[in-house]
């Protein structure tokens, strides 16, 4: 497993690079989006790509959406493509009619990962990465990745929702639809070990 860090601004590229090989993952790192193309097509360790917004040339939109259409592969078969997490110094309470703001907007509609804005909370970055490399766990029967980054950041921000609105009834709803789903689960791998077992 190894992490993309990719920004045009040198001593950024750099910082966060380090700051990645602090947390113990492999790092490699990109001052532009081409650059960063190329290492995706010809590294298929890498799983997660952090870069810039902004950048010349390629933006990390356009790089993110250049990254769902590469076809990757290894011994076992093809690879999903690579989890992002999108910086910027943007925030979209401000300017929303300027451009730079709708590719920011743009990213959020496609999907990207985790928006995370400037400077970065180290501490909720290290964390984002700990869930996104927890997120396809391997050892399935049919060797089938699966995202569990994305839903699971979901939930975390409808528990957020819920507890800045103060509904109590919200809550226990919500309680309850996340009991149903758990039980379904449980259910899902008494039944794998049973199977397992024959």
């Amino acid at each position: 497993m190894k992490i993309l860090v990719v920004d045009d601004v040198g001593y950024s590229c750099h910082f966060h690079a380090r700051l990645i090989e602090k947390f113990g993952y492999r790092c490699c790192s990109a001052t532009s989006g081409f650059e960063a193309l190329n290492l995706l097509k010809t590294d298929n360790d890498i799983n997660i790509v952090i870069t810039d917004l902004m950048m010349r040339g390629m933006d990390g939109v356009d790089l993110f959406k250049e990254a769902q259409h590469l076809e990757r592969f290894t011994d076992d078969g093809p690879l999903d493509p690579p989890q992002f997490i999108l910086m910027t110094a943007l925030r979209l309470e401000k300017n929303s009619n300027d451009k730079d703001i709708q590719r920011l907007k743009l990213a959020q509609e496609l999907g990207v990962s985790k928006i995370m804005f400037k400077p970065l909370d180290q501490d909720e970055l290290h964390e984002t990465i700990k869930d996104m490399v927890m997120g396809a766990p391997e050892g399935s029967v049919n060797n089938q990745s699966v995202d569990l980054y994305t839903p699971a950041q979901k939930i975390k921000d409808a528990v957020k929702e819920i507890i800045k609105s103060g509904n109590p009834g919200a809550a226990e709803q919500f309680i309850e639809c996340l009991n149903g789903e758990v039980n379904a689960l449980q259910e899902f791998l008494s039944k794998m070990e049973t199977v397992q077992k024959q």
